[in-house]
């Protein structure tokens, strides 16, 4: 399919000494033809000019906008003009990629459905990520996700608990994908699954009580997605969300704000704790300051929480934001956030 790239670049910014630039560009030209791509910005601030060369030999229009005290969001305002006028510009354009994860853009999300067009939003979820805005896409994804990997210790699939499916690649999703089978699960290995998904819940429900964000049962699903991209209650053996989420009421301390609430909470008496298997990885890098990626995954038994991919589970724990990560040009570092 024709696709769009609108890059909102001080929202989402490329992550220091990766390629993510890069990554973008060639995961979405896998199965679809780029036909235009933008990206907005001041290109005169320090944390983003440098990457303008690298935009421009991918084919990227550059919008400046500097930055002007008297107009709120002018960065936005140009970004929503340009999109509304690409429907009518070039009609061949089926997909639009919006590489933000702010919430004024859903009127820009509006008309593009209005028009027919699939939405495909990248974001980072532990910074700006609004759950009202990704309800309206077709498809959303961390920008953690499309990261190139080159990990020497890993596995080059992808698999977690819960992406049960053969490797799931970006390419490979939601409206953006082709449909693989799921093979068949033990009872025992189900109930362990549901366990981990009913942690995953409690993560975003108080990840969104944090951020003084409503729970509502849409959004926390959107929330769950992000932290996760493999969660799909219907790999559980759930037929709907809703039956997920009753489950979950009905077996762990999390519960609806009232009775005709569709908010969910967690019991004010009930203990928080972090799910083990992230429990472990800060033990390992504790006071250690930046290690290398291979040096926790060999002290640390990951594939026995799901992960083939020790770079999986970092960037799972920095979407919570328990821990940070970088790439000095040579490897893959992570250091606890204290």
């Amino acid at each position: 399919m024709n696709t769009a790239i609108l890059w909102d670049i001080e929202n989402v910014t490329p992550p220091r000494g990766t390629n993510y630039i890069q990554s973008i560009v060639d995961t979405l030209s896998e199965n679809n033809k780029i036909s235009y791509a933008m990206a907005f910005g001041d290109w005169t601030q320090n944390n983003i000019k440098g990457i303008a060369g690298e935009l421009a030999a991918n084919s990227f229009e550059l919008i400046h906008i500097p930055h002007q005290k008297k107009v709120k969001d002018s960065a936005d305002m140009s970004l929503v003009a340009h999109g509304v006028e690409l429907i009518f510009q070039y009609p061949h354009i089926e997909q639009f990629v919006l590489i933000s994860g702010d919430a004024d853009f859903r009127p820009l999300l509006q008309s593009l459905r209005k028009y027919g067009k699939q939405t495909l939003i990248v974001c980072d979820v532990t910074r700006n990520a609004s759950e009202d805005l990704l309800k309206m896409a077709d498809d959303f994804w961390d920008y953690r996700d499309v990261i190139d990997s080159d990990d020497d210790d890993d596995d080059d699939s992808d698999l977690t608990k819960f992406a049960s499916t053969p490797s799931t690649q970006l390419n490979d999703r939601s409206s953006f994908v082709q449909e693989k089978s799921v093979p068949r699960q033990s009872s025992d290995n189900r109930k362990q699954l549901r366990q981990q998904a009913f942690e995953l819940l409690e993560d975003a429900i108080r990840a969104m009580r944090k951020e003084n964000k409503i729970p509502q049962l849409g959004a926390v699903k959107i929330r769950m997605k992000l932290l996760n991209s493999g969660f799909d209650e219907k790999k559980l053996g759930y037929r709907t969300w809703k039956a997920f989420v009753n489950d979950a009421v009905n077996n762990t301390e999390i519960e609806f704000a009232d009775d005709d609430s569709h908010e969910l909470t967690i019991k004010k008496d009930a203990i928080q704790q972090l799910p083990e298997v992230f429990t472990r990885l800060l033990k390992a890098i504790e006071g250690q300051g930046l290690v290398p990626f291979n040096e926790v995954a060999k002290r640390l038994p990951y594939r026995d929480y799901g992960y083939n991919r020790f770079k999986k589970l970092a960037m799972d724990a920095e979407k919570r934001g328990l821990v940070h990560v970088e790439n000095d040009k040579r490897t893959w570092l992570i250091q606890a956030v204290v």
